[in-house]
């Protein structure tokens, strides 16, 4: 389980984190500690110049090692969401893209990500929106459904419930993504690419992933 066979259509779509680099900036600066969670291949790193303190932690050790082929800069770990190798208070933000619906018990992973996170910073998440316009159209053919490792999905209020409850605020909640479009795919695509390069990618309530963007509090 994510070994190489896992990672063999993964792509780097560098619009995608170019625009999430976007995001990072608005939140931090660059001496400011980054963690990615579940950060594959690293893709993330590049776009974060000048950024000194680069953190980036992945449950597979094939991924690890080609990250760091690619990432001298940007610190990198083999290491469980569910339970964090740093010391409370470390990070400014925290990014995790694509890694919550992977763990088998999210409470856990939600309680070491606010141990970790400074008081009054930044979690940002994107998951998988069974609420989303593709999922009530193609029921079980649902991407989400077509990775056997996506064993935790859950609507965005499950989520939302889940940080209030380990003393996060909801600063944004939205939806993004719509490659799952099961209508006139090829333009879904074409849209979907060029929402996020004009950095603009949020959709109402209707797209593949959910967002939300949370504060700890103090």
């Amino acid at each position: 389980m994510f070994d190489k066979e896992y990672f063999k259509n993964y792509k780097e779509q560098s619009f995608k984190w170019k625009f999430w680099s976007s995001i990072i900036k608005r939140y931090t600066n660059k001496e400011s500690n980054i963690l990615e969670l579940g950060c594959t291949y690293g893709y993330l790193f590049k776009h974060l110049n000048g950024y000194k303190n680069l953190y980036g932690i992945d449950i597979s050790k094939h991924a690890i090692k080609i990250a760091k082929t690619l990432n001298k800069k940007a610190n990198l770990k083999v290491m469980n969401v569910e339970k964090l190798e740093f010391k409370e208070h470390t990070f400014d933000l925290i990014l995790a893209i694509d890694v919550l619906e992977h763990l088998p018990n999210p409470k856990q992973g939600i309680q070491e990500i606010s141990r970790v996170l400074k008081p009054k910073k930044i979690l940002i998440i994107v998951t998988p929106n069974p609420n989303s316009y593709s999922h009530k159209i193609k029921k079980k053919d649902w991407f989400a459904y077509k990775d056997p490792t996506h064993i935790s999905i859950h609507n965005q209020e499950y989520w939302l419930n889940l940080l209030q409850e380990n003393n996060f605020k909801i600063k944004k909640t939205t939806t993004i993504d719509l490659f799952d479009f099961p209508y006139l795919t090829k333009f879904a695509r074409l849209l979907n690419l060029i929402l996020y390069k004009t950095k603009s990618p949020f959709l109402k309530n209707i797209g593949d992933n959910s967002v939300i963007i949370a504060q700890k509090t103090a």
